[in-house]
């Protein structure tokens, strides 16, 4: 393992007990807390997103710790290019579960967390669906209410003729 992919791993891991610390804090935070805390509750939010994050990384680390085991390598294994590609698609599996936290009335966090794993966990389900449109897609119907493109010709059918529907 390259020294900078372990300088990173440690600041991931700060960055992740750092907030998990925060957010004990703001849970458990009271009237008589310090100002400190009072500031930290008070932005609670902002402590959230980023303990999200770091949970959706770990989903995502360990997706990719899983495949490496599984082929039977171990950590000498590990390609910095295998583990930077997640990290860039990472904005896009986050912010589904940001929105399905600021769209919730729930005060779980626990929920969330779980939710932040999963979706990094699963990064790659996410890509491995989406692909191009084979052909365009044709509609079998059509709603015409006699003024669009077709004028005056009333119930024609995609894929009929004008004459053919007035048999």
């Amino acid at each position: 393992m390259s020294r900078a992919l372990k300088f990173l791993m440690f600041i991931f891991f700060v960055v992740f007990i750092t907030t998990g610390a925060f957010m004990v804090l703001i849970v458990n935070a009271d009237d008589a807390s310090q100002p400190w805390i009072s500031l930290l509750v008070r932005n609670h939010g902002i402590v959230f997103v980023w303990h999200l994050a770091c949970w959706m990384t770990m989903g995502m680390f360990s997706n990719y710790y899983w495949d490496l085991f599984n082929m039977g390598k171990g950590l000498d294994g590990m390609q910095v290019e295998r583990i930077v590609l997640p990290l860039l698609v990472s904005p896009i599996v986050f912010y589904p579960t940001y929105n399905l936290w600021l769209s919730s009335s729930s005060q779980s966090y626990i929920l969330f967390e779980v939710i932040a794993f999963q979706s990094g966990f699963f990064w790659q389900a996410l890509f491995t669906k989406a692909k191009p449109l084979e052909s365009a897609t044709t509609i079998p119907w059509t709603v015409n209410n006699g003024s669009g493109r077709m004028g005056g010709k009333v119930g024609v059918v995609a894929g009929q003729q004008p004459q053919d529907v007035a048999r």
